[in-house]
């Protein structure tokens, strides 16, 4: 148990991209800073907030843990699921480890699907989406997930849970319901920085080793690329996996900046090439052929290899389909229909949008602040720092 040695508390404020921070005073993140350090570390890709949590409370980048989307797709099946399941984790949290060695933990997030990924091994679990009773009668009845407010929920049921439990090991996930609509510097995103800024100014206040990170960027978006179309205009075909694709829309759309393309092996083959095929059942020349024919679609800024994206990613080549399609800064991959969006004249194969998302590796890099002298190069070290701070 904790005695009198420090609580160590992690928090991953979902969306803070750096320009948020750049834009408005934030007294306690200064503060925090001046007693330890601050700067700015690197997020996994695709920079979404399932892949990076995860990634933060097991240590580990995609091709240790397994988590690469929002959405999958099972290829035995031939179809599209959510990538909500436990059960696709494929390594321990850090609460398990704690838990061997007789720590106690606790974990609060905003939303249920990351409690059930994050939870494993926690004493204690919450989430904004479906509190228990009992923080509820602590700290109020959260607003719902799609406010700005849920993100105050998460940080003010963390601070009741250092007050009134013996804990070593804190972990706090928030929402970016906010930088999903309103761009840095706007009234409603300072409103919100300053709410995080205050709370963390909250836990700070107590007896505590606090690492603070984002999960991932955001930026504006302008363009949607069709990315099955794309495929049907080079004759192709295969299901294309947008990786934000999950079912809080509200923030996103559906539209993000990373996919995945599972290509159709029961025909005809992209190319005559006689590659071996890879670990997804694709030729892996095929698939480095049609990956240069998409790098030439406007918006998309990478299109790689399984091969080349798992070793330039950390990911899991087995679990990333054929290729990986990154897009450019002002880029998202979705249905024209789903978006709303007309054609710019590009076959019919993209459009004009006006969100703010995330996915590919232009929202990878976050900030970070601590109250101990720490320097992290990736969010996934946050605990490991804290633990060398022992």
């Amino acid at each position: 148990m904790n005695g009198t040695v420090s609580t160590r508390v992690v928090c991953c404020l979902d969306g803070l991209d750096p320009a948020y921070l750049a834009a408005t005073e934030t007294l306690e993140w200064d503060r925090i800073a001046a007693a330890g350090a601050t700067g700015e570390c690197q997020g996994a890709v695709p920079s979404l907030t399932n892949v990076n949590n995860v990634g933060i409370v097991t240590g580990t980048h995609p091709e240790e843990h397994g988590i690469t989307g929002n959405t999958c797709f099972d290829r035995e099946a031939g179809e599209q699921v959510y990538m909500e399941d436990p059960s696709y984790l494929c390594r321990e949290t850090c609460f398990e480890r704690y838990a061997d060695r007789g720590e106690a933990s606790a974990a609060v997030v905003a939303k249920e699907k990351l409690e059930r990924f994050v939870g494993r091994g926690c004493g204690v679990t919450a989430s904004a989406e479906s509190p228990p009773a009992s923080l509820v009668e602590a700290v109020g009845e959260p607003p719902g997930i799609y406010s700005g407010q849920a993100s105050e929920w998460v940080l003010d049921a963390a601070v009741h849970l250092l007050d009134s439990r013996d804990l070593d090991v804190l972990y706090i996930s928030t929402t970016d319901v906010i930088p999903h609509k309103h761009e840095p510097g706007s009234s409603e995103a300072n409103a919100w920085v300053g709410a995080l800024d205050s709370a963390l100014g909250a836990l700070a206040a107590r007896d505590v080793r606090l690492c603070v990170a984002a999960d991932h960027g955001m930026n504006h978006k302008s363009r949607c690329v069709d990315l099955d179309r794309v495929l049907a205009s080079e004759g192709l075909s295969g299901e294309v996996i947008p990786l934000i694709r999950d079912q809080h829309t509200y923030h996103h759309q559906n539209l993000g900046g990373a996919a995945y393309v599972y290509l159709d092996t029961s025909g005809t083959p992209a190319t005559t090439s006689a590659g071996e095929a890879d670990a997804t059942g694709a030729n892996a020349d095929d698939a480095a052929a049609v990956a240069d024919r998409l790098e030439g679609t406007p918006g998309v800024d990478l299109a790689l290899s399984a091969a080349a994206a798992a070793e330039r990613f950390a990911l899991p080549s087995d679990r990333i389909g054929d290729l990986v399609v990154l897009g450019d800064r002002e880029t998202v991959f979705g249905s024209l229909e789903d978006a709303g969006s007309g054609n710019d004249g590009a076959a019919d194969t993209q459009g004009g949008v006006d969100l703010r998302s995330h996915g590919s590796h232009h929202e990878r890099t976050v900030p970070y602040v601590s109250n101990h002298e720490i320097d992290l190069a990736y969010n996934t070290g946050a605990f490991a720092a804290l633990d060398e701070e022992e």
